[in-house]
């Protein structure tokens, strides 16, 4: 293949006394803006999309992808004012719609729907916030794939759009109890020309008043001597308090400051203090603040803290203890902890009194990964979403009170799910680190067959048996998909992110390559590969029994993380 020229720049920068070439810097221009970026991706294009006609059974592998992909989806949805909102995929829509139901059993109305924003289908709905009484609608547009948001507000009866608020990243919306206003995070606005360059620096959390210019939003937090912390906030489901969580870079070591909203003279106070450990906001009961954290225990616990006590150090009391599983999360709902795990990252949710008394569990339809039992601390309603490697996301409303679980939103889809079966496997790496794996495979598939192995090892990210239409067409084709938990994910807590990053990073590498070998002595004639970065793919073959291990040749793949 003969690919076209890419020009080079003399673009050179400084970082620390080290002079750095970045001759492409060019291509970071704006695509639909700068036409010499347009005629690049076009003239890239056409060199790939030659190659990809020439593949044998594309047609039929597109025809069927399309067959698959087009099915409902719905997202968790958000209780407001005995209003209902969510989002919903009617298929093959390039952006999923906004819905709102009067009542749970309602018919959904569209409220916002962004296929229409754009001609490229490129501009998407991002966060949205409903008011407390369900009235107004805070929501985010994103424009071409950016981090950069504009946020405006919606009436809920009337669809009327009023306020602007710009230069908005890396935040959540967040109402203030009696729907006057929302607070957010922004940063200041770049210069001209350095709106994909600017550094990601001195972000500040502002109220915005329903009805004002942005320009007299109140400043609420913001440190102007350590310009590299970002900081989100949100207010508790009572209305009382403002909790900011402060981070830097992506670490997963948090500040925790807290804002009485109503003290006469409203002021930030920092509760835990360092960077050093997690810290997740579960829910409130007052003063009473119940948080998921990594502090003295790599795998999670939680804690309770009482914001009403005047002592330098505010006291913790652990309600729930470390186990052997990782806690992925928890909400206070109905007077009850929803404490979600990932045991061998299959999810598991139990259920905890507020003094840390084991409740029962939430029963789940099997090996999968679960999400949502958003609420409100004395609301016994709320939802969450299940998914498996070959189920795809299902809504259910869960009575907190009964300990039931109803199907409130079921795609339908164009396959069988009872045809594939989900194992785990578990392999030894390089230092002899236990690394677990799911294959999933038609279940008449028992011999040698093509396979496709991903894996990740970053940031935290556990990755969970999800749903792929995409994957489903290699399955159904009698492929088999192999997914490793390599090191660097949040699989088994703490220990299990630190031992794939920084100096550790080369167990990564490891364990996805100890992953395809184990594939190989499964029975795997075939072909490997992998990107540059922490995901990683290969294909190769998997079989029920042992055999010797035959030649693996090496092959680019274009797939990254």
């Amino acid at each position: 293949m003969q690919y076209p020229e890419t020009r080079r720049t003399a673009q050179v920068d400084e970082q620390f006394g080290v002079k750095v070439a970045d001759p492409y810097r060019w291509l970071e221009n704006d695509v639909r803006t700068d036409r010499e970026v347009a005629k690049w991706v076009v003239d890239q294009n056409a060199v790939t999309n030659a190659y990809l006609a020439t593949l044998p059974g594309r047609d039929i592998f597109a025809a069927r992808l399309k067959q698959l992909l087009d099915y409902e989806r719905f997202g968790v949805p958000v209780k407001k004012g005995g209003r209902y909102f969510y989002s919903r995929n009617a298929g093959l829509q390039n952006q999923a719609v906004l819905y709102v139901r009067d009542s749970v059993g309602g018919e959904g109305r569209v409220l916002i729907d962004p296929n229409g924003w754009s001609k490229d289908g490129a501009t998407a709905l991002a966060e949205w916030s409903a008011s407390e009484d369900g009235k107004k609608l805070a929501y985010a547009v994103q424009d071409g794939g950016t981090d950069w948001r504009t946020v405006k507000v919606l009436d809920v009866a009337s669809g009327a759009v009023s306020d602007t608020v710009e230069w908005v990243k890396f935040s959540g919306l967040s109402w203030a109890k009696d729907g006057s206003g929302f607070f957010y995070s922004r940063f200041a606005a770049p210069a001209d020309g350095s709106k994909f360059q600017a550094l990601n620096e001195n972000q500040q959390v502002y109220f915005h008043k329903l009805g004002t210019p942005q320009s007299a939003d109140g400043l609420i937090y913001a440190t102007p001597d350590q310009p590299k912390l970002g900081h989100t906030a949100q207010v508790t489901d009572d209305g009382k308090w403002l909790v900011i969580t402060t981070h830097e870079g992506t670490d997963n070591r948090y500040q925790i400051t807290v804002i009485d909203l109503t003290a006469p003279k409203p002021a930030p106070r920092t509760i835990v203090k360092g960077l050093e450990n997690e810290w997740t906001l579960a829910g409130n009961v007052g003063g009473n603040f119940y948080w998921v954290t990594n502090k003295g225990a790599p795998r999670g616990r939680i804690v309770a803290t009482n914001l009403y006590a005047r002592s330098a150090e505010v006291p913790e009391t652990e309600i729930v203890a470390q186990g052997k599983d990782v806690i992925d999360g928890a909400n206070l709902v109905g007077g009850r902890l929803l404490v979600s795990y990932l045991a061998d990252v299959k999810s598991e949710v139990r259920r905890f009194t507020l003094d840390g008394k084991a409740d029962g569990t939430v029963a789940l339809p099997g090996i999968g990964d679960v999400g949502g039992f958003g609420g409100d601390a004395d609301d016994t309603e709320t939802f969450y979403a299940f998914t498996s490697f070959a189920t795809p996301t299902t809504i259910y409303r869960y009575d907190v009170s009964t300990g039931k679980a109803t199907p409130w939103a079921s795609p339908k889809v164009a396959f069988d799910p009872a045809r594939y079966q989900v194992d785990q496997r578990f392999y030894t790496s390089k230092d002899g680190t236990r690394v677990p794996m799911f294959v999933v495979r038609r279940k008449d598939v028992t011999g040698p067959a093509p396979t496709l192995l991903y894996a990740y090892g970053g940031f935290n990210i556990s990755v969970t048996p999800t749903f792929s239409a995409t994957r489903l067409a290699w399955l159904e084709q009698g492929g088999v998909l192999a997914v490793a938990n390599i090191r660097g994910g949040g699989e088994y807590g703490k220990a299990w992110h630190d031992g794939g990053r920084l100096a550790q990073k080369q167990n990564v590498f490891d364990d996805f390559i100890a992953a395809g070998e184990y594939l190989k002595r499964r029975r795997s004639p075939g072909r490997t590969s992998s990107s540059s970065r922490a995901g990683r793919t290969a294909v190769c073959s998997w079989g029920p029994s042992p055999t010797s291990d035959p030649t693996c040749s090496p092959r680019r793949s274009p797939q990254s993380a």
